[in-house]
């Protein structure tokens, strides 16, 4: 599939092969994408809370925008480069920011590790297991 962006994302695409290895793709920038999401979604209470509410919500909107700005391109390079099926993309990217939450919650905003956090790692392997079928 060719759009007005194609161009675009293969220049991106081929400069993120000649520093990172092809490997890591697109799964680094989903996680630098999760950890934004984190962020915007749960630091206003724990690192926010000296501020009133407008602007925290701008803060918290900037860490948003972080998470767009890699999410949305690999989201793009994955369906037009490297013809990955849409699907798989949105699970993958589900379950890694999952996986990133997670951790964020235990290491960052030092949360306590609950059973649930282990059933909702195995459920996430099976969805990605299932989604490369």
């Amino acid at each position: 599939m060719t759009t007005a962006s194609t161009k675009q994302l293969q220049y991106l695409y081929n400069k993120y092969k000649q520093i990172l290895p092809e490997k890591t793709f697109p799964f680094l920038p989903f996680i630098i994408a999760a950890f934004f999401q984190s962020l915007a979604w749960m630091s206003g209470p724990i690192f926010l809370n000296k501020y009133t509410l407008f602007p925290r919500v701008l803060i918290l909107l900037i860490f948003a925008a972080g998470e767009y700005l890699f999410m949305s391109p690999a989201m793009n390079m994955g369906v037009e480069i490297l013809n990955m099926k849409e699907s798989q993309l949105v699970v993958e990217y589900h379950v890694t920011t999952l996986i990133v939450f997670i951790l964020v919650n235990i290491y960052l905003f030092k949360k306590n590790f609950d059973m649930k956090y282990g059933i909702a790692f195995l459920l996430s392997g099976l969805a990605v297991y299932f989604a490369n079928l």
